[in-house]
């Protein structure tokens, strides 16, 4: 197809390659289509089509009344374009496009056609009229017969619309490359017209109900805008079991996977007992894009009925087990009652959680404490929500007198008022119309929740029945009047006892990544990490050469740094999530000094004298494979190597190096609060790396000099863990609690200023109290060295105290205090010693670990000493280790 280039670049800068079996046929005027594809069919051509094999579900082909993507089974050359061309005058073909696909993307959504007779040009002068350089049919070439079509150009932002009419003659494609060759053409932009093979709005399908169905929209399964059915709209491999009262096998809206069963009678096909069945099983997957009726979350997932005959516990827990035996992956129970006996049910639910399934249940609807079956832990327990996003109440503005329950044990909620559903055909339903409009309560919110986990295992069935949930919950949306917290207990998320999680969002759950920078080598995502301390191994290496080695777990070849030249940071970051990880962006700050807190977001985000950025290389990706990592690369100049290391004899130190990794679809961590203690374990975005590695002679003494304390710390008790577990029982190690602070010399430890100003700690009132105020003029006279002379102070001069910070009321456990030449130190004998004193808030506070290296060290002996921080209520909020090196 000499006409077409076999490459083109698209105008993101990403290439296109010529697919040979497609096309774009154009006709002159619209025919129909039956007359089209007899065309297609004499030229050995075949409609692009909705139902072509391997089709992602939802997918449209954008044909229109005139163009046509069609498809070869063998790839076109010019003479079998010459044909088509020849056959087509009779059925009035216009002109014939090629179709290109997008490197980087995936499946049809990547093929485009940039078509052929149109040329969008931009003028190098704005307001110049358009008047196309003279020489373009030179050496007998054609001269392309061009228009420009007014009311395009009108809203193209300075773009020319160009429509060629000799397009056989000589296309858009051709024209450009003509224009190129001009000198000093007057045109500084060439656009094609590219449309694209699939619709890219969002998926709307046309069961003739859906514009009535609100809740499909709100929790984003489609609707206006990029939603979850533009992933998937389920697999038909995926099955849902709906326990419940049977279902109305021949629907026209319904599909099932396999005929069910009759609790009562344990035979039978699933058949109804009741009306309830059909409609939750229409809002889990009433057939998708049918032209009939709705859709529901998951409409090409398929349903097992299994039917209840006397709503016995022996029904529920043998309907849990029939579901587990026959091939279901999730079930949906909209059912609760305090009566049933768990110990007939709770072994049904323990076996399909080990067999993998996911359990979703129905909270009640008394506007009280949940329901049994909802309140086992290993099920997810559904609430409903109302149409402006609160938990459903009798206040809500629907009406209803209902509310639903809410507790400890809630997980998410859903809508559950005025839900179209797929109702049992004719009188025997809630009404007439074969459809329910108005389908209420808990039972109407937990299939919404049930079709979301088809949608997940059928896009990502790799997933267990604990990771889909999560998904389900890190994803939901905090909406609501209800403030969400973080809850003991409750690791996938802020909480509430309303509204659990939140509201699901089906694109959220199906398009989340989980990006992350490992605590340590054995951290495997979950939050909080509780490996190990979460300073001494993580996923952050400095280097001194750009040599790629990255082995975070050996502090010889992750923490050492030259002086005088460039250093090199590594970080690694892992997405553990399902979906490609967009737009990952990684940063990174170096404090001068060792420091045992840190604080989100003041310390991650601010750029200052005491959080210093290295010099990005490597830090930003457009994406990350879901399961793949990529390293981020950072370079510590010279001079800042000089200033943010430790240096000075016997004070010899490496800063902490703080990192965060966001991501566009990293939800979870959107949608996180980002405080609390300790704030790197708690979040899976930020890491720090606080190992300092020395390299000492035996029999040296060393010291290891950091900061407690913080400015962004208000308590008035701290406790320091120290840990010299790592040491031989004859090495001494002494904690130093009045250090002068000249071991970071960056810091002013005498004049610290409060970043929270208006929070009093007492500063204030221990200048009023010591400071000397003149009232009057006042003349002193005194000396000055050899001068002596008067010191004029006029009035209102003060002389104010220097803040005295000291630690105060040290008590310990496992150790000494000592007092040396007026000054306080901590014997550290045991392995463990836990040192609390009181301080200053908003306030660091210099101190040092002293130690002798043993005479008879051998080299390449490492000492390794850890030190970590305590909270007011015991949990560490950092921390910090050295690693003695013996040369």
């Amino acid at each position: 197809m000499k006409n077409f280039p076999q490459e083109m670049s698209h105008a993101s800068g990403a290439a296109l390659a010529l697919d040979t079996t497609r096309l774009l046929v154009a006709l002159k005027q619209p025919k129909e289509r039956s007359a089209v594809e007899q065309f297609l069919h004499s030229v050995d051509l075949f409609l692009e089509d909705e139902a072509d094999e391997g089709m992602v579900p939802g997918e449209r082909v954008n044909h229109t009344r005139t163009r046509y993507f069609v498809q070869s089974r063998r790839p076109l050359d010019d003479g079998r374009l010459a044909r088509i061309e020849e056959a087509g005058a009779q059925l009035g073909l216009d002109w014939i496009g090629p179709v290109y696909r997008q490197a980087g993307q995936r499946g049809r959504r990547a093929l485009m056609a940039p078509l052929p007779h149109v040329a969008l040009v931009k003028l190098r002068q704005r307001d110049a009229g358009f008047k196309l350089p003279e020489g373009l049919g030179a050496k007998g070439a054609a001269e392309p017969a061009i228009q420009e079509i007014a009311e395009k150009t009108r809203y193209l932002n300075g773009h020319h619309y160009l429509q060629i009419s000799n397009v056989k003659e000589i296309n858009a494609y051709q024209l450009r490359e003509r224009l190129r060759q001009i000198p000093n053409a007057p045109i500084s932009d060439f656009q094609f017209e590219t449309m694209p093979l699939l619709t890219p709005t969002s998926i709307a399908p046309n069961d003739t109900l859906f514009p009535q169905q609100w809740d499909m929209t709100r929790i984003e399964a489609g609707g206006p805008g990029t939603t979850g059915w533009d992933i998937t709209t389920g697999a038909a491999t995926t099955v849902v079991c709906v326990l419940d009262e049977g279902c109305d096998l021949t629907h026209p809206d319904l599909r099932f996977a396999a005929p069910g069963i009759n609790l009562g009678t344990m035979s039978g096909d699933g058949s109804p007992t009741g009306n309830h069945g059909t409609a939750c099983a229409g809002i889990v997957a009433a057939t998708y894009n049918n032209g009939t009726g709705v859709t529901g979350v998951a409409g090409d997932a398929r349903i097992l009925p299994v039917a209840f005959d006397a709503w016995t516990d022996v029904e529920v827990a043998a309907g849990i087990n029939y579901a587990s035996a026959n091939g279901a992956s999730i079930i949906s129970m909209s059912f609760g009652w305090n009566g049933w006996s768990p110990a007939i049910i709770d072994p049904a639910i323990q076996a399909a959680f080990n067999n993998d399934l996911v359990m979703c249940v129905a909270t009640h609807n008394y506007n009280g404490p949940i329901t049994y079956p909802a309140t086992n832990p290993l099920v997810i327990a559904v609430g409903a929500s109302d149409e402006i996003d609160n938990r459903k109440t009798p206040a809500s503005p629907d009406g209803e007198a209902w509310g639903s329950n809410f507790g400890p044990q809630i997980s998410v909620v859903s809508p559950g008022v005025h839900i179209p559903t797929t109702d049992r055909q004719g009188a025997a339903g809630y009404n007439a119309t074969d459809y329910d409009l108005v389908f209420n309560g808990t039972s109407s919110a937990t299939p919404h929740v049930a079709g979301l986990a088809a949608l997940i295992r059928s896009v990502y069935p790799t997933l267990d029945n604990v990771q889909v949930r999560a998904h389900i919950e890190r994803t939901a949306q905090k909406v609501g009047a209800v403030a969400y917290a973080d809850t003991a207990g409750k690791a996938n998320g802020t909480w509430n006892q309303e509204m659990g999680y939140g509201r699901i969002n089906v694109f959220r759950a199906l398009d989340e990544a989980d990006v992350m920078i490992k605590d340590a080598p054995a951290d495997n995502g979950a939050e909080p990490f509780t490996g190990g301390n979460f300073w001494d191994f993580s996923d952050i290496v400095v280097r001194i050469n750009d040599d790629n080695v990255f082995v975070p777990s050996d502090p010889l070849q992750s923490k050492n740094v030259e002086r005088g030249q460039a250093n090199y940071i590594y970080v690694r970051v892992t997405n553990k999530g399902a979906r490609d990880a967009r737009n990952v962006s990684v940063s990174t700050r170096i404090t001068p000094f060792v420091g045992l807190q840190f604080v989100y977001p003041p310390d991650w985000t601010q750029v200052d004298a005491m959080h210093v950025s290295p010099t990005g290389i490597t830090t930003s990706f457009a994406s990350v494979p879901a399961g793949g990592t990529v390293m981020a690369k950072f370079r510590i100049e010279a001079s800042q190597t000089e200033d943010l290391y430790g240096w000075q004899e016997n004070h010899p130190w490496h800063p902490c190096l703080l990192a965060v990794v966001n991501s566009d679809n990293d939800y979870a961590f959107a949608t996180a609060p980002l405080s609390g203690d300790p704030i790197s374990a708690r979040r899976n975005n930020l890491a720090q790396r606080n190992l300092s590695v020395i390299d000492v002679l035996a029999g040296a003494s060393a010291a290891f000099p950091f900061v407690a304390g913080s400015r962004y710390n208000r308590e008035a008790h701290m406790t320091l863990v120290i840990d010299r577990s790592h040491l031989p029982e004859t090495m001494p190690l002494t904690l130093s609690l009045d250090e002068d602070g000249s071991a970071f010399p960056a810091i002013d430890f005498d004049n610290q200023s409060d970043p929270m100003p208006g929070q009093t700690h007492g500063d204030e009132d221990m200048k009023k109290d010591c400071g000397l105020i003149f009232l009057q003029d006042t003349r002193v006279k005194t000396r000055f060295a050899c001068c002596c002379g008067i010191l004029t102070l006029a009035k209102g001069s003060h002389f104010d105290c220097l803040p005295h910070r000291t630690l105060g009321n040290v008590t310990v456990e496992g150790g000494d205090v000592v007092l040396r030449h007026g000054k306080r130190y901590v014997e550290i004998r045991q392995s463990l010693v836990k040192v609390t004193m009181e301080k200053d808030p908003a306030t660091m506070h210099p101190l040092a670990l002293q130690t002798s290296i043993p005479s008879a060290s051998a080299a390449g002996s490492q000492y390794q000493i850890n030190v970590a921080q305590l909270n007011e209520q015991g949990m560490p909020v950092g921390g910090a280790s050295m690693v003695y090196h013996v040369s």
